[in-house]
């Protein structure tokens, strides 16, 4: 529920930012250090989380990023604005 929650501070940063808005956020003097310290508090919360659970993070990702190349081709993906990872 904790890491919820810091996801929901991260969001709350970028929610109203234009995508270039967005790209560029990590120049702002001020909103930059709080996405920052939220990306911050959301790792530490998925780290704990993962450790807790024994779940190794980065062979997690790329057990989902194999799975997600299997599922979704770049062939059946070309040309779709569907769902293209999941």
């Amino acid at each position: 529920m904790a890491l919820a929650g810091e996801v929901g501070e991260l969001l709350a940063e970028l929610q109203w930012l234009t995508p270039e808005q967005a790209s560029a956020v990590m120049s702002d003097p001020e909103i930059g250090p709080r996405v920052r310290a939220e990306i911050g508090d959301v790792t530490i919360y998925l780290v704990r989380l993962a450790d807790v659970l024994g779940i190794d993070l980065v062979t997690a990702a790329a057990d989902k990023l194999e799975e997600a190349g299997r599922r979704y081709t770049v062939e059946a993906a070309r040309g779709s604005a569907g769902k293209i990872a999941g």
